[in-house]
């Protein structure tokens, strides 16, 4: 074996065989490295492997065409039929040597992702998952052209059938979502697909179900290719009548062993059989949704409203996977796709909305929650296209918020305070506020007495103008009584609201009469009133906690007043040398803040320190959460940092409201906005070159080289 192996690698590179493929693969996946990882500053190399799959489709052929089909064209196979060695043997020292060839392109691109190490930060362990699917589905390619190179002396047929092969594999998915095939053919299709676990590879999910797939199949090719050789083996020697007998029994025994494999895997539990290796965690769950699975004790069924197969984009291969993690975690839940050209009506039964493809619907009894696909993605503009791009994933937020919600008794009620002008709250934050299962309602305290007492929460959100002291009455009232209030401000309008001001120093919060300007460029974002605090660790924080994770835009500055009785938490707080511009008028301000150049300094009644931005007051029962900014609880500004500033609404909102007001959950949604590398057009030029052109020609170079120097030999 290891004589045949020598033979036949060194034969690969004595022409010019070796050389085209390593050197072609190379260039493909240096002109996709060039182009996607140093040029737009991608730090994963998945988009460059999954960019060169389809040269494989030529670069395959013209490796393995020759193995078998030229020592049967040139009548020299039948040294190879009557040799001692066994013909296993013989397969698989054939293929160690086209292997052999194939881990120099990896080694190559194994180096890839080291040197984007230099240039910022990259996942080696999502990149090198990446490489492992790709070295997997080469190896499965050249067994089966091996095996393509075993049917015929015609190397010209032997290259067609490996192509044919191939190509199958990599449309499989595609041809039987686009013509909606069904029954035995659509298993048949799903079976002889290398595109899908390959993706799952690129996507960072290490599946054991796909290593053993993959291996599986070089192991049926291989076997396929000894079994072929055997028969033609048997007619040169009858004295080998018996293993050629058995070779039906040794087809059906390597089928059954290879199903039987891929079946017995497929029935591992996810958590034993799939590990995410992606950076974000995409596909692992929270571990707020893992301690609501196991203490889950109803049934609850998730559908999906689409045909399985039909879900093939990144965004939807998320969805798929994060369902069956879900399932894989609690006995109590089971996931059903429902393909609405079959069941036309069955989203009628829980909603009168038309779903969109990939929403889903989660049922446990005769309740229901219905979370339709745009819910399921976070999405910013893309200003190069403006079009609409995915920026993240709220699958895991809205399925264990559904999850809550059925597991509830009661929700929880948040009252918004009208009559004073206040803004409307933008759709993002009020859907932030239904997935922690809180419905909302609009409260006019001329209209009431007092607080409602359903009431689990008071939002005041902005007031234009000022409350009177009756309504500031009813709220201290509520507060004493065990309420919580939160409130954010409206810095032009702060000095006019005296009452609201008071009511907020009762608490144990006081208020600068001015905005909150950074003099260090750290702390703020393009003008020194667009500020980037620093978010305390705390419980009310745990998600967003850490500097560049929110910000807070024309924001007043907040202080303990430090009375006895009260608690504090302080959540976000400026740099050291902040200041508190006092001595602006309104008119000022509206031009200070639209001048980013503007210079900040200390002036007349100005103050200057560290504030605090968002915090949280206690005395007995009753909570008051303040942020100097409603400005922070906008669309704008919440795009501004991905989502995150949602999400610190979200998790304050869940940490003051009162537990027996209802279950609450959130989980806040992984961004898929990588830290692009900071590439210099001249790293560019040297590294593109590099990968991109001179290996491949220098390859090339050595291959003439040689075949020249053979020839006048």
């Amino acid at each position: 074996m290891n004589a045949i192996f020598k033979r036949e690698f060194l034969s690969f590179f004595r022409s010019m065989t070796g050389y085209i493929f390593v050197g072609l693969n190379l260039v493909v996946f240096g002109l996709y490295f060039s182009v996607y990882n140093l040029y737009q500053g991608i730090p994963t190399i998945s988009y460059a492997l999954n960019g060169m799959s389809f040269i494989f489709l030529i670069t395959v052929p013209v490796i393995t065409m020759r193995v078998f089909a030229a020592e049967r064209r040139d009548k020299v196979d039948q040294l190879t039929l009557t040799s001692p060695v066994s013909v296993g043997r013989i397969v698989l020292g054939k293929y160690a040597a086209l292997a052999c060839c194939y881990f120099c392109v990896i080694a190559v691109m194994a180096v890839s992702p080291l040197v984007l190490r230099l240039f910022g930060k990259v996942s080696l362990r999502e990149n090198y998952t990446a490489l492992l699917g790709m070295l997997l589905y080469g190896l499965a390619l050249l067994a089966i052209g091996l095996f393509a190179s075993s049917l015929s002396g015609n190397l010209i047929v032997s290259a067609v059938v490996s192509f044919l092969l191939i190509f199958a594999g990599y449309i499989s998915q595609s041809f039987a979502s686009t013509f909606s095939l069904t029954g035995p053919l659509a298993k048949v299709f799903k079976w002889y697909d290398f595109i899908t676990p390959l993706s799952d590879f690129l996507s960072g999910s290490l599946s054991l179900r796909h290593v053993v797939y993959f291996l599986s199949v070089i192991m049926v090719c291989l076997v396929l290719t000894t079994q072929i050789i055997l028969k033609r083996r048997y007619n040169v020697s009858r004295k080998q009548l018996s293993l050629s007998a058995f070779s039906f029994v040794t087809l059906v025994a390597v089928a059954a062993v290879a199903v039987l494999g891929n079946f017995a895997m497929a029935k591992v539990p996810a958590k034993a059989a799939v590990f995410d290796m992606t950076a974000e965690k995409y596909y692992t769950l929270n571990d707020k949704s893992k301690k609501l699975l196991k203490s889950l004790d109803k049934d609850v069924t998730i559908y999906c409203m689409a045909k399985e197969s039909s879900l093939t984009y990144d965004y939807e291969i998320t969805l798929k996977k994060t369902l069956e993690q879900y399932q894989a975690a609690s006995d109590h839940i089971k996931v059903k796709y429902v393909d609405p050209d079959k069941n036309p009506t069955f989203a009628s039964r829980y909603t009168s909305e038309d779903l969109s493809t990939g929403s889903l619907i989660v049922v446990s009894g005769k309740r229901s929650k219905v979370i339709p696909v745009d819910d399921l993605y976070k999405s910013s503009v893309d200003y190069t296209t403006y079009s609409q791009k995915i920026s993240g994933y709220d699958i895991e937020g809205q399925v264990s918020g559904a999850i809550c919600y059925l597991d509830a008794k009661d929700l929880s009620r948040i009252y918004l305070l009208s009559g004073h002008d206040e803004p409307e709250l933008d759709a993002t934050f009020k859907r932030a506020l239904e997935k922690i299962n809180a419905e909302t309602a609009d409260l006019n305290l001329l209209k009431n007495d007092k607080i409602p007492s359903d009431a689990s929460a008071v939002l005041i959100f902005g007031p234009q103008s000022d409350l009177s002291d009756d309504d500031v009455k009813k709220l201290e009232s509520y507060v004493s009584g065990g309420g919580r209030v939160f409130v954010a401000l409206d810095v032009m309008k702060n000095s006019s609201l005296t009452n609201l001001r008071k009511f907020l120093k009762d608490q144990g919060i006081a208020t600068t009469d001015g905005a909150i300007a950074e003099t260090d460029e750290n702390y703020y974002y393009q003008s020194p009133y667009l500020l980037l605090p620093e978010v305390k660790s705390t419980k009310a924080t745990s998600d967003v906690n850490g500097t560049l994770q929110v910000i807070i835009p024309y924001s007043v500055g907040l202080s303990k007043t430090g009375d006895k009785g009260f608690k504090y938490m302080n959540l976000a707080v400026t740099g050291k040398k902040a200041i508190a511009k006092n001595s602006q008028s309104s008119d000022d301000l509206t031009a200070a803040v639209s001048d980013s150049q503007a210079k900040i300094k200390k002036e007349g009644n100005d103050t200057q320190g560290r504030y605090s931005l968002g915090l949280i007051s206690k005395k007995g029962k009753g909570w008051v959460a303040a942020f100097g900014s409603a400005y922070a609880f906008t669309d704008s500004m919440n795009q501004v940092v991905s989502g995150r500033n949602e999400t610190l609404f979200s998790d304050v909102f869940s940490y003051i409201l009162p537990e027996e007001s209802g279950k609450s959950l959130n989980i806040p949604a992984k961004s898929i906005s990588q830290e692009t590398l900071t590439v210099s057009a001249k790293v560019i030029k040297v590294y593109g070159f590099f990968f991109g052109i001179f290996i491949p020609v220098l390859l090339i170079a050595c291959g003439i080289v040689v075949v020249v120097y053979r020839k006048r030999r």
